[in-house]
């Protein structure tokens, strides 16, 4: 049996499992030139490379793992800002200004590419995947109905956004030009955005 660093077996594979998630972060956010292997990341986290399939199916798993510590609380934030505001136009208006708050503060580009390059994991980081591969066009249908053109717009302003905020565009700028923006997009009339 291997050597435990911890009180008991189950907290030690969760820390293990910590360090690998941790260090599969730190290679996804890196400048690209590490890519994400069982080697990079067990040398990463100290752990032997044949240790790795103790609790990962694959890489790509932690792939999935990384999503599931952001997405939730991304949205669970965007949810948050939205609540109360009752005038559809407003809600769209909110959502575009929440989405881009928390991609300056999370960060977004690496994000996306992890979620992009995600193959099928395994079922404990399902959603997280499910949200990373659409997480914004799901919830802006949500507010948009029966504009499926002006949806897309709205979501192409935002994801201009993330790319403004990733170059190290300032929030305040990014987020009152992406307001104006989508804005314009939107019905004076808050019923018709409904």
């Amino acid at each position: 049996m291997p050597k435990i660093t911890a009180p008991t077996v189950k907290e030690h594979r969760e820390a293990v499992l910590t360090k690998l998630v941790d260090a599969a972060e730190e290679i996804l956010r890196g400048d690209g030139k590490t890519p994400l292997t069982a080697g990079a990341v067990t040398s990463q986290a100290g752990i032997a490379r044949n240790s790795i399939y103790r609790y990962v199916d694959s890489v790509d798993d932690l792939r999935g793992l990384v999503l599931q510590r952001y997405m939730p609380r991304w949205q669970s934030a965007v949810d948050a800002e939205l609540e109360g505001v009752e005038d559809p136009r407003e809600r769209v208006l909110v959502w575009v200004r929440a989405n881009l708050r928390q991609a300056s503060i999370n960060g977004h580009g690496w994000m996306m590419q992890v979620a992009q390059s995600q193959r099928p994991f395994r079922a404990g980081a399902t959603e997280a995947g499910k949200d990373g591969q659409d997480f914004l066009g799901d919830r802006l249908n949500d507010l948009i109905r029966d504009m499926p053109i002006q949806a897309e717009l709205i979501r192409a302003v935002v994801e201009a956004g993330f790319r403004a905020l990733d170059a190290g565009s300032s929030f305040e700028d990014v987020s009152h030009w992406a307001e104006v923006a989508v804005g314009a997009l939107l019905p004076e009339t808050a019923s018709k955005v409904a």
